[in-house]
Protein backbone atom coordinates (compact mmCIF):
# COMPACT_ATOMS: atom_id res chain seq x y z
CA UNK A 1 0.00 0.00 0.00
CA UNK A 2 1.65 3.05 -1.19
CA UNK A 3 0.60 6.25 0.96
CA UNK A 4 0.87 9.47 -0.43
CA UNK A 5 1.28 13.19 1.63
CA UNK A 6 -0.80 16.19 -0.25
CA UNK A 7 0.13 18.91 0.42
CA UNK A 8 -2.73 21.82 0.08
CA UNK A 9 -1.44 24.74 2.14
CA UNK A 10 -1.17 27.18 0.44
CA UNK A 11 2.50 28.29 1.40
CA UNK A 12 3.95 31.27 1.04
CA UNK A 13 7.76 31.18 1.94
CA UNK A 14 9.49 28.10 1.27
CA UNK A 15 12.36 26.65 3.88
CA UNK A 16 15.95 26.50 2.05
CA UNK A 17 17.57 25.27 4.69
CA UNK A 18 18.24 26.44 8.47
CA UNK A 19 21.57 28.41 8.93
CA UNK A 20 22.86 30.79 12.13
CA UNK A 21 23.87 34.07 12.54
CA UNK A 22 26.12 35.69 15.56
CA UNK A 23 24.20 37.63 18.56
CA UNK A 24 25.84 39.64 21.15
CA UNK A 25 25.32 38.31 24.70
CA UNK A 26 27.06 40.33 26.90
CA UNK A 27 30.84 40.44 25.87
CA UNK A 28 30.60 37.75 24.20
CA UNK A 29 29.21 36.63 20.63
CA UNK A 30 26.86 33.12 20.28
CA UNK A 31 25.59 31.24 17.44
CA UNK A 32 21.88 31.48 17.07
CA UNK A 33 19.90 29.72 14.63
CA UNK A 34 17.80 31.27 11.73
CA UNK A 35 16.31 29.87 8.72
CA UNK A 36 16.62 30.82 4.80
CA UNK A 37 13.74 31.15 3.36
CA UNK A 38 12.56 31.50 -0.70
CA UNK A 39 9.88 33.89 -1.21
CA UNK A 40 7.20 32.52 -3.68
CA UNK A 41 7.20 35.42 -5.82
CA UNK A 42 4.25 34.56 -7.90
CA UNK A 43 1.98 34.88 -4.81
CA UNK A 44 0.50 38.25 -4.41
CA UNK A 45 0.49 37.30 -0.67
CA UNK A 46 4.73 37.02 -0.80
CA UNK A 47 5.57 40.16 -2.52
CA UNK A 48 3.05 42.21 0.07
CA UNK A 49 5.49 40.62 2.96
CA UNK A 50 8.30 42.18 0.49
CA UNK A 51 6.81 45.34 0.77
CA UNK A 52 6.55 45.39 4.16
CA UNK A 53 9.79 44.68 4.94
CA UNK A 54 10.72 47.61 2.69
CA UNK A 55 8.58 49.46 4.71
CA UNK A 56 10.09 48.56 7.81
CA UNK A 57 13.17 49.24 6.54
CA UNK A 58 12.81 52.54 5.43
CA UNK A 59 13.65 51.24 1.49
CA UNK A 60 16.76 51.20 3.13
CA UNK A 61 19.61 49.02 1.87
CA UNK A 62 18.00 47.59 -1.46
CA UNK A 63 14.76 46.94 0.00
CA UNK A 64 12.87 48.73 -1.75
CA UNK A 65 14.60 47.87 -5.02
CA UNK A 66 13.89 43.77 -4.13
CA UNK A 67 10.14 44.37 -3.35
CA UNK A 68 10.11 46.40 -6.58
CA UNK A 69 11.62 43.57 -8.93
CA UNK A 70 9.48 40.63 -7.22
CA UNK A 71 6.32 42.91 -7.59
CA UNK A 72 7.58 43.75 -11.34
CA UNK A 73 8.91 40.67 -12.65
CA UNK A 74 6.30 38.22 -10.19
CA UNK A 75 7.47 34.23 -10.03
CA UNK A 76 10.16 35.11 -12.58
CA UNK A 77 11.82 36.89 -9.18
CA UNK A 78 13.94 34.71 -7.05
CA UNK A 79 14.19 36.05 -3.15
CA UNK A 80 15.51 34.95 -0.72
CA UNK A 81 15.13 36.48 3.02
CA UNK A 82 17.29 35.11 6.34
CA UNK A 83 14.28 35.00 9.06
CA UNK A 84 14.47 34.49 12.98
CA UNK A 85 11.25 33.05 12.97
CA UNK A 86 11.70 29.15 13.31
CA UNK A 87 8.24 27.80 12.78
CA UNK A 88 5.09 28.86 10.62
CA UNK A 89 7.30 29.87 7.74
CA UNK A 90 3.98 29.94 5.60
CA UNK A 91 3.52 33.20 7.16
CA UNK A 92 6.56 34.92 7.37
CA UNK A 93 6.71 37.93 9.56
CA UNK A 94 8.47 40.89 8.08
CA UNK A 95 9.37 42.29 11.48
CA UNK A 96 11.82 38.79 11.52
CA UNK A 97 13.40 39.56 7.92
CA UNK A 98 17.20 40.20 8.92
CA UNK A 99 18.28 40.27 5.53
CA UNK A 100 17.22 39.57 1.30
CA UNK A 101 19.05 38.64 -1.60
CA UNK A 102 17.69 38.58 -5.33
CA UNK A 103 19.77 35.84 -7.28
CA UNK A 104 19.41 34.20 -10.85
CA UNK A 105 18.00 30.67 -11.24
CA UNK A 106 19.04 28.08 -7.79
CA UNK A 107 18.97 24.78 -8.39
CA UNK A 108 20.57 21.95 -6.66
CA UNK A 109 23.17 21.77 -9.69
CA UNK A 110 23.68 25.17 -10.05
CA UNK A 111 27.48 25.33 -10.48
CA UNK A 112 27.73 29.13 -10.71
CA UNK A 113 24.95 31.63 -8.72
CA UNK A 114 24.57 35.15 -9.42
CA UNK A 115 23.71 37.61 -7.11
CA UNK A 116 21.50 40.53 -8.07
CA UNK A 117 21.14 42.28 -4.84
CA UNK A 118 21.78 41.68 -1.39
CA UNK A 119 20.63 43.56 1.78
CA UNK A 120 20.61 43.63 5.43
CA UNK A 121 18.33 44.92 8.04
CA UNK A 122 19.39 48.50 8.71
CA UNK A 123 19.73 48.21 12.30
CA UNK A 124 21.99 44.84 12.12
CA UNK A 125 24.12 46.47 8.90
CA UNK A 126 27.72 46.83 9.08
CA UNK A 127 28.05 50.17 7.57
CA UNK A 128 25.49 51.67 9.47
CA UNK A 129 25.91 50.00 13.06
CA UNK A 130 29.14 48.44 13.29
CA UNK A 131 29.87 49.17 16.70
CA UNK A 132 26.33 49.09 18.18
CA UNK A 133 25.09 46.33 16.05
CA UNK A 134 23.57 43.41 17.93
CA UNK A 135 23.52 40.59 15.17
CA UNK A 136 25.99 39.93 12.61
CA UNK A 137 27.12 37.64 9.81
CA UNK A 138 23.63 38.46 8.33
CA UNK A 139 24.51 38.53 4.33
CA UNK A 140 27.63 35.87 5.20
CA UNK A 141 24.52 33.18 6.25
CA UNK A 142 22.48 33.93 3.55
CA UNK A 143 25.32 33.43 0.83
CA UNK A 144 27.04 30.30 2.52
CA UNK A 145 23.46 28.76 3.47
CA UNK A 146 22.45 29.21 -0.11
CA UNK A 147 25.74 27.28 -1.19
CA UNK A 148 25.24 24.53 0.67
CA UNK A 149 21.94 24.06 -0.59
CA UNK A 150 23.26 23.17 -4.17
CA UNK A 151 24.68 20.19 -2.40
CA UNK A 152 27.48 20.00 -4.19
CA UNK A 153 31.02 19.15 -2.75
CA UNK A 154 32.80 21.97 -4.72
CA UNK A 155 30.49 24.68 -3.73
CA UNK A 156 29.18 26.85 -6.40
CA UNK A 157 30.65 29.87 -7.44
CA UNK A 158 28.77 33.42 -6.25
CA UNK A 159 29.15 36.28 -8.54
CA UNK A 160 27.27 39.70 -9.55
CA UNK A 161 27.96 41.55 -13.02
CA UNK A 162 27.02 45.13 -11.38
CA UNK A 163 28.69 46.51 -8.18
CA UNK A 164 29.41 49.93 -7.32
CA UNK A 165 33.14 50.71 -5.92
CA UNK A 166 31.68 50.77 -2.16
CA UNK A 167 29.94 46.96 -2.32
CA UNK A 168 33.30 45.82 -4.04
CA UNK A 169 35.31 45.38 -1.29
CA UNK A 170 31.90 43.98 0.77
CA UNK A 171 31.28 41.72 -1.57
CA UNK A 172 34.69 40.31 -2.11
CA UNK A 173 34.91 39.68 1.37
CA UNK A 174 31.48 37.78 1.74
CA UNK A 175 33.03 35.36 -1.33
CA UNK A 176 30.94 37.27 -4.22
CA UNK A 177 33.01 37.62 -7.45
CA UNK A 178 33.05 40.76 -9.13
CA UNK A 179 33.39 41.25 -12.40
CA UNK A 180 35.15 44.73 -12.64
CA UNK A 181 35.04 45.11 -16.35
CA UNK A 182 31.18 45.44 -15.80
CA UNK A 183 31.54 46.58 -12.60
CA UNK A 184 29.16 50.27 -11.77
CA UNK A 185 31.29 53.01 -11.67
CA UNK A 186 29.54 55.60 -9.21
CA UNK A 187 29.47 59.45 -10.93
CA UNK A 188 29.59 62.35 -8.64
Amino acid sequence: MEVRSIDNTQFGAKLVAPAKIRYKAGRLWKDLDVNLVKFETAKMSDRAKLDAVSRLWGGRNLSSSIAEEANILGGKSNVYGLTLQQTNLNDVMPDHILGLMTTDKVTKNSDKIEVFKIGTHPKYAYEQNHRSREIKHIATSMLETLKAYTGKKAAPKLYTHYATPEEMKFLNKVGVDVETDKAVEIIG
